[in-house]
């Protein structure tokens, strides 16, 4: 990427942390550098094309004809910055893009439909205006109004943006409205190029979506056809132009598989490794697609004759494979999961890239009325199944006043089953749930206590940056101290770890573990609580048993907020006085630690 796009980029996302809530967002991410959120608004600040569609799907369905201005998605994946990882195949031939709308609703394309084609043959549109016949006042003198008028309502209908709009696919059933994310998928991340284990290459084999596997070895029985290629490479420039005779691929494949299914794709690999992703979208409805070609080559005996895929109409040669090793039939559909996502500890900009993609890959959430507000434009109006505070015990115990211990009990677990079974139903209806959780989740987050047994392989944790690392920062920005390191021990340019460990704990732990408590107070360690502004009852007489009244301490408030955070140093002995006070009991870390002396 040039610096330049470097530039816009960081515009464009200082943009879309600051954009107003309530305006919804198309997430981009997946295998990509820099996640992006995009709302109609940023969509039309970047250069757009004109394309027209006649809506017809392939059950003869009619939706108008319509105009629409929009971004080709060539556009806004090059500004997401493709990126595979890990050591495999390098190339980006074999990636797919997964398109889903907020109805769950899935097209997946491949990289090479969007990447070697004409940019507007696939756009992200922002506005759309009907095409209306010249002639319509005409249409009641030949038509009858049964006849015509619904045609005519469906050129004034709603349609809900942004849109996945292919212009070059003769029926539109991979057009979608309302889409929320695109999803860049690594299918093989872990595959390798590899070396051939044969000499052979006179045969290849077809596998299905079951993983039954056909063996090719002769192209009789289709009819022929000849395509004219101009082989241009992205990577070696002009090759010549040349003919190949074979058969269609989709003439190939129509007994093999259910061809209506969209989310498919087909990883063509050749004998070496090298392998190209076509979408079954591409193949079965542009009508380019019957000009895919498998070319047989003769060798000089049977046994070196080979299988050569040609894709005559790609505007660069690197979709082609020589020595065609198999075709493979691959469902790029996700198994239903939850995802634990950790949305930092503060203000939005502390999310992570990582966080908002995962957004864009859940259909619904459950977080606190207050997260959902702050991170709308993220969540693309998706439902919010419940607010998992409301399962906290002392918030629970909070809004529901005077009920005994056992009514409190049965009442808390009743709500919780009826909150556990919003998720299942959710999962077995094959929709993902993201659940928005303050800081680090796997720090004290409460989801593990209650939902984690019920999701128990089924869910994957987004880390998020915790309130240990933001309160840090505090410290460094106030010159307390100029570094951190923590749980290590050794020798280290470091006031607050004071050349030993960083140990992080709560109050309760605490008490079950008086033991720890007091070998930290010995060695001189930081201790670094959570929760304890609110448990100050019993926190202040624990630590009082190991500490001395003028032992340092320091309260971090509210770290991570912008405007809002606070260091307050003090001593044990006026910790309580200090922390009532302040009033705050949630948010905020308690410091203790002979590092903290003369601060």
């Amino acid at each position: 990427m040039k610096k330049s796009s470097g530039i816009i980029l960081a515009a464009f996302f200082i943009a879309f942390l600051a954009w107003p809530a309530s305006s919804q967002a198309l997430t981009i991410g997946g295998a990509v550098r820099q996640p992006l959120n995009l709302s109609n608004e940023d969509l039309a600040r970047f250069d757009t094309v004109t394309v027209r569609l006649n809506d017809l799907t392939r059950d003869k369905r009619f939706n108008g004809v319509f105009t629409y201005r929009g971004v080709p998605l060539r556009n806004l994946l090059e500004m997401a910055a493709i990126a595979k990882e890990g050591p495999g195949f390098w190339k980006s031939t074999d990636l797919a893009i997964v398109v889903r709308n907020r109805e769950g609703k899935r097209t997946v394309l491949s990289w090479g439909e969007v990447f070697y084609k004409n940019p507007s043959n696939v756009v992200i549109a922002y506005a759309a205006s009907p095409v209306i016949p010249h002639h319509e006042d005409s249409c009641i003198k030949c038509h009858p109004a049964s006849l015509y008028q619904p045609v005519l309502d469906r050129l004034k209908r709603d349609i809900s943006f942004p849109q996945l709009v292919l212009s070059n696919d003769f029926y539109s059933d991979r057009c979608l409205e309302d889409i929320v994310s695109i999803e860049v998928v690594d299918i093989k991340a872990e595959g390798t190029k590899k070396k051939p284990e044969t000499t052979r290459t006179d045969s290849f084999t077809i596998t299905d979506i079951t993983g039954k596997s056909v063996p090719i070895s002769s192209l009789s029985g289709h009819s022929p056809i000849t395509v004219t290629f101009k082989e241009v490479g992205d990577g070696r420039g002009y090759h010549g132009i040349r003919n190949y005779t074979g058969i269609s691929l989709p003439d190939l494949l129509r007994s093999v598989d259910n061809l209506r299914e969209m989310d498919r794709v087909l990883m063509v690999t050749s004998k070496d490794g090298y392998r190209s992703t076509f979408s079954f979208g591409e193949v079965f409805l542009d009508p380019l697609g019957e000009r895919l070609v498998i070319a047989e080559s003769k060798g000089v005996t049977p046994e070196k004759n080979s299988f050569t895929l040609v894709p005559p109409d790609d505007l660069a040669a690197d979709r082609m494979l020589k020595s065609i090793d198999t075709i493979e039939i691959l469902s790029v559909k996700d198994e239903p999961k939850m995802y634990i996502i950790g949305i930092g500890c503060g203000d939005p900009n502390l999310i992570t890239l990582e966080a908002i993609s995962a957004m864009g890959k859940a259909d619904a959430f459950i977080a606190s009325k207050g997260t959902m507000e702050k991170f709308a434009r993220y969540l693309a109006g998706k439902p919010l199944l419940f607010d998992p505070m409301g399962n906290f015990e002392p918030r629970f115990r909070k809004n529901n006043p005077g009920l005994s211990p056992t009514e409190m009990k049965k009442k808390l677990e009743a709500q919780r089953a009826a909150d556990m079974k919003k998720i299942r139903d959710t999962l077995a209806a094959g929709k993902s749930i993201a659940l928005l959780d303050h800081g680090d989740p796997t720090i004290y987050g409460g989801w593990q206590h209650w939902i984690e047994p019920e999701v128990a392989g089924h869910f994957e944790v987004i880390t998020g940056l915790s309130a240990f690392n933001a309160a840090n920062a505090m410290f460094a920005n106030d010159k307390i101290y100029t570094g951190i390191s923590a749980f290590g021990g050794g020798k280290q340019d470091n006031l607050l770890c004071n050349n030993g460990s960083a140990i992080l704990s709560a109050p309760q732990s605490l008490a079950a573990n008086e033991g720890l408590l007091k070998a930290i107070a010995e060695s001189g360690d930081t201790l670094a609580i959570f929760m304890g502004l609110g448990n100050m009852d019993v926190l202040e007489p624990l630590l009082k048993k190991y500490y001395p009244e003028t032992a340092p301490v320091a309260i971090a408030y509210k770290a991570g907020y912008v405007n809002e955070s606070r260091l307050v140093m003090t001593t044990l002995g006026k910790l309580r006085k200090i922390e009532e006070a302040n009033g705050e009991k949630m948010v905020g870390m308690i410091y203790l630690g002979s590092c903290l002396k003369g601060k």
